[in-house]
């Protein structure tokens, strides 16, 4: 039977790159790379074989990725892990880009019924309005905190309180007391567990910190900007914002007004994204693990498609990673 390496090899091409061509998925793929990936699966006979073996079993081999926004690099970074893992255990990793759109339960219901996924890893905040029977049936792992009440879900992600502890205790270790935070959004469970776990690290090293102090935002480049207006109004002398987007936001806006980081103003990050070693200065962040977390979400995938284990929650420890946007309080 054909597969999805067969495709990859005629074409010369990686499995990734099949994917995104075959699923029409929104992605900077040249024209000639995309219609030699075409040509080898017309040549294959592969989507005809393989829809026709879905069909006949309605199964497949087929896992589904749904992520909000590819441009963004945190979820690129994510698929581009997920996908190796899925490709070693003979998965066709298909990518589903939200484009931040909400979607209803029966769309998102029907897409994965009509398509036979094996199983779905879900990593975008506009999918909950699924039920407990639904995630279920439909082998359903969530790669980001949600807050499903009395659902018992498989989990798969970053342990976000430890992360917020850990951010916190290392401005407070190095001096830092007047510190902003620049958080997630209001309705979003990592950020929820963030700020308390940065809350906490505050109350047991004595720190209190101040309520205006504590910025909502949406993890976007935008609100980072806007927010950095705010704390160079209110004098922090450090920053622990919930993402690298926003941090580059924060980063532009005090490059612009002269305010040196970490000399007048220290930050540090979260995500760890490639991204951060060719701003300036490079950012001092918290690495979520997330080829750890790919792995292990594919591995829970496999085991959920063959023998329906019984759902857990699955925390992947953080670490900060050190580089120069973070100085020492004088």
């Amino acid at each position: 039977m054909t597969n999805i390496k067969d495709v990859a090899k005629l074409a010369g091409v990686s499995i990734t790159t099949v994917s995104m061509v075959l699923n029409n998925t929104e992605n900077k793929i040249s024209e000639p790379t995309r219609k030699k990936v075409l040509e080898a699966a017309q040549r294959l006979n592969y989507n005809a074989n393989s829809y026709a073996k879905a069909l006949a079993s309605k199964k497949s081999n087929i896992i589904m990725a749904v992520v909000p926004d590819l441009s963004n690099p945190f979820f690129s970074e994510l698929v581009k892990e997920l996908s190796q893992f899925a490709e070693k255990s003979s998965y066709f990793l298909y990518i589903h880009n939200t484009n931040n759109k909400k979607i209803k339960r029966e769309e998102f219901l029907s897409l994965l019924t009509n398509n036979f996924f094996a199983a779905s890893l879900v990593v975008d905040r506009n999918v909950n309005t699924l039920d407990e029977k639904d995630i279920k049936n439909h082998k359903i792992i969530f790669l980001d905190e949600v807050d499903f009440n009395n659902k018992n879900i498989q989990i798969v992600t970053g342990n976000n309180e430890m992360g917020g502890y850990i951010g916190m205790e290392y401005l407070i270790k190095r001096g830092f007391r007047n510190i902003g935070i620049l958080i997630g959004p209001r309705s979003t469970a990592n950020s929820s567990r963030r700020l308390s776990g940065a809350i906490k690290a505050a109350m047991n090293y004595d720190i209190y910190i101040d309520q205006k102090n504590i910025i909502h935002g949406d993890y976007s480049y935008e609100e980072g900007y806007k927010a950095a207006k705010l704390f160079a109004k209110r004098n922090v002398d450090a920053i622990f914002s919930f993402a690298d987007m926003s941090s580059y936001g924060l980063l532009n806006y005090f490059a612009e007004s002269n305010i040196k980081i970490p000399e007048d103003i220290s930050v540090i990050s979260y995500d760890n994204l490639f991204l951060n070693k060719i701003v300036t200065p490079k950012l001092t962040s918290i690495d979520q693990n997330l080829r750890q977390i790919a792995e292990k979400s594919i591995e829970v995938a496999d085991q959920l498609i063959k023998n329906n284990k019984s759902p857990e929650k699955i925390l992947i420890e953080p670490q900060i990673i050190e580089a120069e946007s973070v100085g020492f309080k004088k």
